[in-house]
């Protein structure tokens, strides 16, 4: 055997090792001996693809995709690493929540390291709820929770990662501390209640046990006397006291109202001055739209861009990006234009977001004809939206719709666009199946 059989016998033999850990859910010791496997030979696309689908399973999305793109790379035919890089990028959502986790993950990580456990705590919540199997955020948590005398809530998180990865090693050391903390509070908590309980000494060879606290009677006459002085001073306030707070506060509120009466007259009076403005430029308006059809075109022109703006404020953001389609920017004043610009990429960036979203789920749930429909809308406005994934499901849209020419037409638009990607691999090879019918 030469050394390159060797290399290749080597690198199998850590595959199946990661292969038999990973069955029985043992992914630390998977994920181990799998990358020794692409150590020894970066060609094994088997155990590429495995190891991705373990950094999967443990939350490690970024880890995952580029091992799957190195295995495209490696081998673009035939590669289920294809499939899984087209199933994550399809669902814009779900990309969505893993960014919000791994945000969550570092801003607690900032805030222990900052000593505000607290907060880290917060955030690691809000990241293993968005995706339990996190376990990198699971094990901060259970840290957190232990350095913080947390016992019960750090065995139920370890118990967690216990479900996902059976074997990993941090988890157990810390289930170690846990236990061990917990069976010292529990002998101290003992020890302590034995000692409070009661006292044990010796008379002669008799061991006396008495209680620890014992009544004294005596004292009823000097809790009398307490209870007797709390009543009298509560007469004395009933009647001295109370009177005098009522009189003050009567005239406190006398002087509130007055002074919520001059409040309301200022502000009637600013009132009406601004009512005054408002007629005088509703007036002026009524002036403008009289002067000429085109001053009546111009006042519709910013009354559609004033709509969108106040929808874009009101969160309305598919309502603000409409009312922008319709605007005919080559209308608008120099100076105003800046302005326009700046509104038009906020309002675009929500609502290509929102139309982007409706269209994979559309094209998900297999809507084809509304699918099509929002990302057509999409690519007029930003024909390269996504790095060209807009452009890219609406060819696919097409092909599985039927309509092969315009399938075609943005296929070969993607690959001039995008060359050397896994976009415009899979649009030649779709392509060139059309080609061939």
């Amino acid at each position: 055997m030469n050394v390159y059989d060797s290399i290749i016998a080597r690198s199998n033999l850590y595959y199946n090792q990661g292969l038999e850990c990973a069955k029985l859910r043992n992914l630390t010791g998977a994920i181990s001996a799998l990358r020794k496997s692409v150590h020894c030979y970066k060609g094994n696309i088997d155990a590429r693809n495995l190891l991705g689908l373990c950094y999967y399973e443990v939350g490690e999305y970024v880890l995952a995709l580029r091992e799957w793109v190195i295995s495209e790379n490696l081998k673009p035919e035939e590669n289920p690493a294809a499939g899984y890089i087209t199933e994550i990028k399809s669902d814009v959502s779900r990309t969505g929540k893993y960014s919000q986790c791994v945000k969550r993950y570092n801003q607690a990580l900032e805030y222990a390291k900052g000593g505000s456990e607290d907060l880290a705590i917060l955030q690691l919540k809000k990241a293993v709820s968005m995706n339990p199997k996190y376990l990198q955020a699971l094990l901060l948590l259970a840290l957190l929770y232990v350095h913080q005398g947390q016992y019960s809530q750090a065995k139920d998180v370890l118990r967690k990662v216990g479900k996902v990865d059976v074997n990993n090693l941090q988890a157990q050391i810390y289930m170690e501390e846990v236990k061990q903390a917990m069976a010292l509070k529990t002998s101290r908590g003992k020890k302590r209640n034995v000692s409070d309980d009661s006292v044990e000494y010796k008379s002669g060879s008799d061991t006396i046990i008495r209680p620890a606290y014992f009544k004294d009677n005596a004292t009823i006459s000097t809790i009398i006397n307490i209870i007797f002085g709390i009543v009298m001073g509560f007469l004395i306030s009933f009647f001295l006291v109370v009177p005098g707070v009522r009189r003050h506060a009567t005239a406190d509120s006398a002087a509130k109202l007055v002074e919520a009466n001059n409040k309301i007259s200022t502000k009637n009076v600013a009132i009406r001055g601004y009512q005054e403005q408002i007629d005088e430029l509703n007036k002026k308006i009524e002036d403008a739209e009289k002067n000429s059809s085109k001053s009546e075109g111009s006042m519709n022109l910013y009354k559609g861009i004033l709509k969108a703006y106040i929808d874009f404020e009101s969160g309305e953001y598919e309502k603000a990006g409409e009312a922008l389609a319709k605007v005919d920017d080559s209308k608008l004043d120099k100076d105003f234009k800046k302005s326009y610009e700046k509104l038009k990429k906020n309002v675009n960036d929500r609502y290509l977001r929102i139309l982007y979203k409706e269209a994979a789920r559309c094209y998900n749930q297999s809507e084809l004809e509304k699918a099509i429909e929002t990302f057509e809308t999409i690519t007029k406005i930003d024909e390269e939206y996504g790095d060209g994934d807009a452009m890219y499901f609406l060819a696919q849209s097409y092909r599985i719709n039927g309509d092969s020419q315009k399938a075609i037409m943005l296929y070969q638009r993607i690959i001039n666009k995008y060359p050397d990607t896994y976009k415009a691999r899979n649009a030649q090879r779709y392509m060139d199946q059309l080609k061939n019918q």
